[in-house]
């Protein structure tokens, strides 16, 4: 698409310069408490990612032509304020610190663009609207919330694996016990501080890998299961090693090396599953062709 053309359909459309903008001020005004905070890394990433998500649905704006609304869609737009009215209304509605309040203002922009913009860009704005106005304000809280989960499929799957392979070992809750040594998974091995890199590293696979959103969608929702698997290889080869160098494998460099592995384990689960769902996808076309 030339500079001209991509600018004749900013003229166009230009709501969704609005709707660009207005995410864009939320992204950076989310990002701020996080650089603040020392979270230096996860407020670029988050900020990176709310580009990426923006730029892609503004691109879906500009090359879609205006219709007119249907009554259905009007109606629709206005439950949709209802229903982010009634939500906005819970208790603690402050949006500095309420949740409840996020998901209302983001329903809110979903009613605006329904209204304005038909229902399928609407569609298109949930993810960007969700991850500006919802995850980066509550980043952490969100992150916590993960966390735990995280932990206990990782630590349930390690362990299975290590019996496997002829270890004498039990788990219990997050915690594994072997002979000699105990190990808690803790919130900082539980792959928590790595998701927001692998969302982004993710994301950019899959907009690269696939071109129907339909693979998009089933290979993403694979992200969970990657740094599960990937945490629990790096549990695994952590009691290994400890069986054969001792406690030095705790020390910061093996800790640190093996808390990269996990990513390059994740990441390369990810990209074998996309890799089989592109196969998938190509065999689709072939025989529709």
């Amino acid at each position: 698409m030339s500079i001209k053309t991509y600018l004749n359909r900013i003229i166009k459309h230009p709501p969704s310069v609005l709707y660009g903008t207005l995410l864009g001020i939320v992204a950076f005004a989310a990002a701020i408490p996080m650089f603040l905070s020392g979270m230096y890394d996860a407020a670029l990433v988050d900020l990176a990612m709310a580009i990426m998500l923006i730029v892609l649905m503004l691109k879906k704006f500009f090359s879609t032509v205006s219709r007119e609304i249907t009554m259905k869609e009007k109606c629709f737009a206005w439950l949709t304020v209802i229903a982010a009215d009634i939500i906005a209304l819970l208790p603690t509605h402050n949006f500095a610190g309420s949740l409840s309040t996020a998901f209302a203002f983001s329903l809110l922009i979903f009613a605006f663009i329904l209204y304005f913009n038909g229902i399928n860009m609407a569609a298109v704005s949930i993810i960007p609207t969700m991850w500006c106005c919802v995850f980066m304000p509550y980043h952490e809280e969100l992150m916590l919330l993960l966390s735990f989960p995280l932990r206990l499929s990782a630590t349930v799957l390690s362990a299975f694996i290590l019996k496997l392979c002829g270890v004498n070992i039990i788990y219990s809750g997050t915690s594994l016990v072997l002979p000699g040594l105990d190990i808690a998974i803790t919130d900082a091995c539980s792959g928590i501080k790595q998701l927001d890199a692998f969302i982004l590293l993710a994301f950019a696979a899959v907009q690269i890998m696939h071109r129907k959103n339909g693979w998009k969608i089933l290979h993403f929702a694979f992200i969970i299961p990657s740094i599960i698997v990937g945490n629990s290889m790096r549990i695994v080869m952590t009691v290994l090693l400890y069986r054969i160098l001792g406690e030095k494998v705790f020390e910061n460099t093996w800790h640190i090396a093996l808390g990269y592995s996990q990513i390059i384990f994740a990441l390369l689960i990810f990209l074998a599953i996309g890799s089989v769902f592109s196969i998938a996808d190509s065999k689709t076309t072939e025989e529709k062709s």
